[in-house]
């Protein structure tokens, strides 16, 4: 049966979940996201609000800049990632590893349900989108372990999936293979439209971190 849809006009269709600078490790003024995830995020939101819309001088994406702190940055971000119907996760060394609110996001949006919009929808699948940002070796930690990173499919060249893969999204910027770089990101956009239009997750705002994961090695042996 389907669920019964309330969908919330305010609420942005993606969060971006990268890693910044932990408030609580910072010695100077927190940092704004480096230009090349600012590229990034208003290359997807552009792309995700001609394939999904957005009401007028709204964004569909939500991305946390760094500015100020304390109780009002902590309840926005909880409630972007409450709100939101996809998590997109720029896996990197950092985010998996050194990050105390990347697990936390994650945390947030896991915990909520997500639902089939129609009776014919296919089965459940997740709503949390991880995508290489930047290489790495480690294995994945934890919960991320069982979340498929994405790979995008339908590309004009076979060669695009392998190169992305090897370089992540930022290096393909810092190489200059904008041209994989851009295909990526528009089938990125198709896979957020796919998920939104099929699936429903349903609102979920902490009031505030305490119980929330704040590593993603919590629970491993």
């Amino acid at each position: 049966m389907a669920a019964a849809i309330i969908d919330d006009p305010g609420a942005p269709v993606f969060f971006l979940s990268y890693a910044r600078p932990d408030r609580a490790r910072a010695v100077s003024a927190p940092r704004e996201p480096n230009r090349y995830v600012m590229r990034f995020f208003d290359e997807l939101t552009a792309n995700v609000n001609e394939l999904v819309g957005s009401p007028a001088g709204q964004d569909p994406g939500y991305l946390d800049l760094g500015h100020g702190g304390g109780e009002h940055w902590q309840k926005a971000v909880l409630h972007g990632a409450g709100t939101c119907q996809v998590l997109v996760c720029l896996l990197s060394r950092p985010y998996l590893f050194q990050s105390n609110w990347c697990p936390l996001e994650w945390d947030v949006f896991a915990r909520r349900k997500v639902l089939p919009r129609a009776a014919a929808a296919p089965g459940i699948e997740s709503a949390i989108v991880p995508v290489l940002w930047t290489p790495f070796h480690e294995m994945l930690p934890g919960v991320t372990a069982d979340v498929n990173i994405f790979r995008p499919t339908g590309l004009p060249d076979e060669d695009y999936t392998a190169r992305y893969l090897t370089d992540g999204l930022f290096g393909l910027l810092r190489t200059g293979q904008t041209e994989i770089y851009e295909a990526i990101v528009w089938k990125l956009a198709m896979h957020i439209q796919r998920i939104h239009s099929l699936y429903w997750v349903e609102p979920g705002v902490p009031e505030g971190i305490a119980g929330l994961r704040q590593s993603f090695s919590e629970g491993m042996p």
